[in-house]
């Protein structure tokens, strides 16, 4: 019976640690662009990297998904959270395009072990059943870092500078490292897994195929998610909205209330029954922005993209590892962030173009295109992904 809980102690470990590491990378991820800007870069440049993290991200996969197969998973969190302090603290020390550059993508390679080991840790602790549940509440994790973050980065930023708001940030991602170090792994994690035969190093040994068609869409929602989160600030100074960065907090206040009850009911009913409606609720926000140019539209667009991206993302993740045996679970996982990777990445670098190039309206305009593309390859090949995995 025990073993039924949902909230198991490794489980509330495991969140515990989540949004630790959630908070301190959030922190800074709003002001990236703004710091890249105060040293000289453009808004192109700025966009880049922005999208660093998950470019570097997506560059690590390859390996990081084996890894969390082959490997001990509470080692490679351990160091992945110290990568993450490492890397805060060298963009606080040093103010620098090109080391700034290095520090990202030094967290982006962090990150890429990070985020699959977290997922995997995750349905190795909770019942089979409960995944989506459990999904959904490390989603609770990262939408307690969107609404708190950006608002106390902006609050260190103003008093101590961009460098003291990294330099926070790392304080935070080392007491993340001493978290990670004291976690309690299940014995399957804590130890070597069987390799499970030669490794041949194709796809078929970091690839798991069947969370292809889910990375691709949750990909192309995280284009609206990454581009907006990177450049909504500075939509707020374009169009001189006061109180743009509460953006941020509707975000989370209505993913908070929305990603236990989608985890819930992609349980219960599948993930189309998630991803579709809530899909077409973030591109209605992203609309709202591109037209209302007022803090009504950002308002309006927090908390439809918090409801409506937060939800189907959490029901396209929780998909990609359900049913998953042991030995696949961590390529399943890293599989699935290829797609988010890739356009967290390329997102901003676009969107960055698109806002210098034909202002504000423009650029929620690509990001609601974005969802919508999502949303048709959902509707168009979701049906088979759901009968082969029923």
């Amino acid at each position: 019976m025990g073993r039924a809980k949902l909230w198991n102690p490794k489980f509330a470990q495991l969140f515990c640690i989540e949004a630790m590491l959630q908070f301190g990378l959030y922190l800074t991820r709003p002001l990236v662009a703004g710091y890249a800007v105060s040293l000289g870069a453009s808004l192109t440049l700025a966009g880049f990297l922005a999208g660093l993290l998950a470019a570097a991200a997506l560059a690590a996969r390859p390996v990081s998904g084996i890894a969390a197969d082959r490997l001990g998973k509470k080692d490679l969190l351990s160091v992945s959270c110290g990568l993450f302090a490492i890397s805060a603290l060298g963009c606080a020390l040093f103010r620098s395009i090109p080391l700034m550059t290095l520090f990202l993508t030094l967290q982006g390679f962090a990150f890429a072990f990070k985020s699959t080991v977290v997922v995997s840790l995750a349905s190795l602790v909770v019942p089979e059943e409960r995944v989506g549940s459990g999904v959904g509440w490390l989603g609770a994790a990262y939408t307690i870092a969107c609404a708190l973050g950006p608002a106390f980065g902006s609050l260190v930023g103003d008093t101590a500078g961009y460098a003291g708001a990294f330099a926070v940030s790392g304080a935070l991602l080392s007491a993340g490292f001493v978290m990670a170090a004291l976690f309690k792994a299940p014995p399957a994690a804590g130890a070597r897994a069987s390799s499970g035969g030669r490794f041949r190093g194709g796809p078929s040994d970091w690839l798991y195929g069947p969370a292809l068609l889910l990375s691709a869409i949750a990909g192309l929602l995280m284009v609206a998610q990454g581009v907006t989160s990177s450049f909504v600030l500075v939509v707020g100074e374009m169009r001189g909205i006061e109180g743009a960065s509460l953006y941020f907090l509707l975000y989370s206040l209505a993913t908070a209330t929305a990603r236990p009850l989608a985890g819930r009911i992609s349980d219960a009913r599948g993930v189309r029954a998630v991803a579709a409606p809530m899909m077409m609720l973030a591109a209605f926000g992203m609309l709202a922005a591109a037209f209302v140019d007022s803090f009504a539209g950002i308002a309006v667009a927090g908390v439809c993209m918090g409801a409506g991206q937060g939800s189907a993302y959490c029901a396209l993740q929780a998909e990609s590892v359900r049913g998953v045996s042991k030995d696949r679970i961590g390529r399943a996982a890293n599989t699935f962030y290829l797609g988010p990777d890739l356009c967290m990445g390329l997102g901003p670098v676009l969107g960055g173009f698109v806002l210098q190039a034909a202002g504000a309206a423009a650029l929620f305009l690509f990001n609601a295109t974005a969802v919508l593309a999502g949303l048709g390859l959902l509707v168009v090949c979701g049906r088979r992904r759901a009968d082969s995995a029923s």
